[in-house]
């Protein structure tokens, strides 16, 4: 009777120490495991309540997000090269500057010259042409004193720079760079001979007899 009396004691006791969830009694998985002697009659009520022993016992579940899969493609190196128009070919491109101070256009051909010489284009050809002078003669009062006169003048001084055997892509280039570059009161004139080839009806035919 003592051995039953203590039993009964110590699930009471195991029973208030579990606690309560929702006003009904819980006993951990780990009480359960060391009490056999009423492990049978509490396993039959936590079967009667499906919901509390759904959780107790979580079951955990992955979910897609967790894992990632990415799909590569492969391009060929004939897919990314497009087929383009080719370049241009000119056998001369002429720079004519103009300015009023020689000095300014002679610090110009030394900028040119070595932005040149640095980008390997060849400087074919400089030349300094005669200058071109404009006067205008005129009173020097407003209606009276004929004889009485002033003169003024306009000077334009001239250079013009030769490049040979260029193709498209550096004229672009190289003439960006010298126009960006240009000083203040400069024109600039350029003229650029291009190479094509012969059209179809100026061949001769395999029938013209030399």
């Amino acid at each position: 009777m003592r051995k039953v009396a203590s039993v009964l004691m110590m699930a009471g006791n195991i029973q208030g120490a579990a606690g309560s969830i929702f006003g009904r009694c819980v006993v951990p998985r780990k009480l359960v495991r060391s009490t056999p002697a009423c492990g049978f009659r509490i396993s039959e009520k936590l079967s009667a309540i499906p919901l509390l022993r759904s959780s107790l016992l979580p079951q955990r579940t992955l979910s897609p997000k967790l894992f990632h899969t990415a799909s590569l493609s492969y391009l060929s190196a004939s897919d990314d090269l497009a087929v383009g128009e080719p370049d241009k070919l000119y056998s001369l491109v002429e720079v004519e500057c103009r300015g009023h101070d020689t000095a300014v256009l002679r610090s110009y051909l030394t900028f040119v010259s070595s932005a040149a010489s640095h980008l390997n284009v060849s400087l074919e050809e400089i030349l300094w042409p005669k200058k071109h002078i404009h006067r205008w003669t005129l009173l020097k009062s407003v209606h009276i004193h004929k004889h009485h006169r002033v003169q003024y003048e306009v000077r334009t001084h001239f250079l013009i720079m030769k490049f040979a055997r260029l193709t498209g892509s550096t004229t672009d280039t190289f003439l960006e760079y010298i126009q960006r570059n240009l000083p203040e009161g400069v024109a600039m004139k350029v003229t650029k001979h291009e190479l094509h080839r012969l059209p179809e009806h100026v061949k001769p035919s395999s029938e013209v007899i030399v």
